[in-house]
């Protein structure tokens, strides 16, 4: 491109013989033509060199540009329970079917598990074995239960405390890990303010269907023979403010 310039603009003009006052006796004539065409070859040399220099950068912007024709958008939001940047949710989902049988069981589950009615032997009898808890539980999680969790419930509902249970969010973790979070909201005599306790349940659980082939019974209680094998139980605070003095 530059040796194209050079070849325009090494050839100088001679110096012209005209004369001013002295048309057409003594003027050049016959340069006339000859400077025109070189002048205007020049500039449309020069044009075209800045229309393919524009070209050439407007060319390079598309092909900067085309990955963006595939751009989606993608809105988040700020899930404060987990403390992460989490997708929202579209107005409508698709959900298996096999999901929202175990959202309803792992409900069940917990509702069951947690709640402290008036009847103590209701209680009593819905925690007891062959009932839903004991078969939906393995032998570790529903010994570990009687013997941590189950004495304290007893002592509660002696005193008076009655509770329910409100789930906020069952979601998959993996395959066979899930998280259930619910809150407790516990009436405690001589407090006019309930106490609610928000908590996290992660556990392992799996479908045996053929579990309770033998025993009808078991079976109508637990018909997808649900087993909870792990429960990890997780406090995330209460709604008492703390007053400072």
């Amino acid at each position: 491109m530059f040796n194209l310039f050079y070849t325009l603009f090494k050839y100088k003009e001679k110096a012209p013989k005209d004369e001013l006052g002295y048309y057409p006796e003594k003027v050049d004539v016959r340069a006339f033509p000859e400077r025109r065409y070189l002048w205007t070859s020049r500039f449309f040399v020069v044009v075209s060199c800045l229309s393919l220099c524009v070209s050439m950068i407007l060319g390079s912007v598309l092909c900067i540009m085309i990955p963006l024709k595939k751009t989606k958008i993608m809105p988040l939001q700020i899930d404060y329970n987990r403390y992460q940047i989490t997708r929202m949710e579209p107005a409508e989902s698709v959900a298996f079917a096999g999901d929202l049988a175990t959202e309803s069981l792992l409900n069940d589950y917990i509702v069951k598990r947690y709640t402290i009615g008036d009847d103590l032997a209701e209680m009593e009898h819905r925690l007891g074995q062959e009932q839903f808890i004991y078969l939906a539980s393995s032998n570790d999680v529903y010994q570990n239960f009687m013997n941590t969790e189950y004495p304290y419930f007893i002592m509660l509902q002696k005193q008076g405390v009655r509770r329910t249970v409100v789930t906020t969010m069952i979601y998959p973790v993996s395959f066979d890990f899930w998280q259930v979070r619910f809150n407790l909201i516990e009436h405690i005599p001589d407090r006019q303010e309930p106490l609610i306790s928000y908590w996290i349940a992660t556990l392992r659980m799996s479908f045996n269907f053929s579990k309770y082939l033998d025993n009808k019974e078991q079976g109508m209680i637990n018909p997808f023979g649900l087993s909870i094998s792990t429960y990890d139980l997780s406090y995330m605070g209460n709604n008492v403010k703390s007053k400072r003095e």
